[in-house]
């Protein structure tokens, strides 16, 4: 597919060099308004009546994905896009990602860090679903995970990794929920859901699309 059907940022533009000097600055960087609308809404609905359920969760299941295995045609086409705009990127290749379908009111995704150098989430659900503005976002502290602990410690050792936030007086950053934004974070940050509220119904169901490059 041709990258001008999918987004609205010229790959060439001033944007994408202000984009990796403010990642190289702070860990991270938002980007807003990415792809067209009626992508994002596509990538929104499939992901809702999508019925298969990779991996369940306390209140959110998700749909799975490699460089080997897609759920959704278009899904190629988005990373891909992503993939050539962003300098940052051009030196790592797309290893796997999944989409997140959160019940409409939970806590999301408990603190953790991943196993790769650079994660890219997208949010595709409609400002108008949100119950609650001040939830839905994204908290990425101003810590990374220890060098020296297993993947278990840093990804899902919920308790040990938030007596490390708080002994290392961890600082959150909040980046707010907004439909067509896009997050590009350095992996190895940890960082969580900021809550999940939505209002009532299938359609109003918060998902979010993580890319991880390695």
């Amino acid at each position: 597919m041709l990258l001008n059907v999918l987004i609205k940022m010229n790959p060439s533009s001033d944007q994408t060099n202000i984009a990796e000097e403010t990642f190289n600055r702070d860990g991270y960087v938002i980007v807003d308004d990415f792809l067209f609308t009626d992508v994002v809404n596509e990538l929104h609905q499939l992901a809702i009546d999508h019925e298969q359920v990779d991996d369940l969760y306390r209140d959110y299941h998700s749909i799975n994905f490699d460089n080997q295995k897609f759920p959704f045609e278009i899904l190629p086409d988005v990373i891909n896009a992503i993939h050539v705009t962003f300098p940052m990127l051009h030196p790592l290749e797309f290893d796997r990602g999944w989409a997140f379908v959160c019940d409409n009111k939970g806590n999301g995704v408990t603190p953790h860090a991943d196993p790769a150098v650079v994660n890219v989430n997208l949010w595709v659900t409609p400002d108008r679903c949100i119950d609650d503005p001040t939830s839905n976002g994204l908290l990425i502290y101003d810590k990374k995970r220890p060098d020296d602990w297993t993947y278990d410690q840093y990804n899902s050792d919920v308790d040990g990794i938030n007596k490390f936030l708080k002994t290392s007086e961890a600082k959150p950053r909040l980046v707010p929920y907004q439909f067509n934004r896009m997050i590009l974070f350095d992996s190895r940050y940890f960082h969580k859901t900021n809550g999940v509220s939505m209002k009532e119904g299938k359609e109003n169901r918060r998902v979010n699309y993580t890319f991880m490059f390695k």
